[in-house]
């Protein structure tokens, strides 16, 4: 899954300065509902806002990913902020500074499955310092998307509509192999902490 699959540049928010969390996650909330993927601001935000009654959602690397499930979504997706200065986030031990807040919004029929999905591939992309890094430094929403995989959709969509081409094809399987060698590498500076705090997430939100 391509994180660029579910958000769009107008869900992206840089430079981002909210007061607290809450302030972030009404923010994140309306950008949600400007996109007209929910059918009830206020239906939605009180499923987010009772989820982070129960439990933590900042899971250290200075990340935090608040969602809600709720019947007020009309489909998965998520908002994004990169944060100015750096916000306070309830975590594992008190409270965290975070920079980056990904908020999540999945209809219920798909809590198990898509959820547990997005999670898995948000964290395991943002454990690398350079991608972090990247996203941080990104001074565009466009760059944000193509960071989520969105030039590389776009290239497989394009790519399934033209005949391959004989003399692309070696080159191209080299790069897969190749980035398929490196990725175990990548696994090595996968944090303790983002492991033990996406667990709980996975736990506290099945328990719903």
């Amino acid at each position: 899954m391509k994180l660029a699959q579910l958000t769009s540049p107008n869900l992206i928010m840089l430079d981002a300065v909210f007061d607290d969390r809450i302030t972030a996650i009404e923010a994140l909330t309306d950008k949600i509902d400007q996109a007209g993927k929910l059918t009830d601001r206020q239906v939605f935000l009180d499923a987010v806002l009772k989820r982070e009654e129960e439990g933590p959602t900042a899971l250290g690397e200075y990340l935090a990913v608040p969602h809600g499930k709720s019947e007020a979504v009309t489909e998965p997706v998520f908002a994004c902020a990169f944060v100015k200065d750096e916000l306070q986030w309830q975590g594992l031990d008190g409270d965290e500074p975070v920079n980056m807040i990904f908020l999540l919004a999945i209809p219920p029929a798909e809590a198990g499955s898509t959820h547990m999905e997005v999670l898995t591939t948000l964290t395991s992309s943002l454990v690398d310092d350079d991608f972090r890094e990247q996203l941080l430094a990104a001074r565009s929403q466009a760059e944000v998307m193509a960071l989520f995989g969105a030039d590389e959709t776009e290239n497989k969509e394009i790519t399934s509509t033209q005949s391959p081409s004989s003399d692309a094809e070696p080159i191209a399987a080299a790069a897969m192999q190749e980035a398929q060698q490196e990725e175990p590498h990548n696994s090595k500076a996968y944090p303790l902490v983002l492991l033990v705090g996406c667990a709980i997430v996975f736990l506290l939100f099945a328990m719903m």
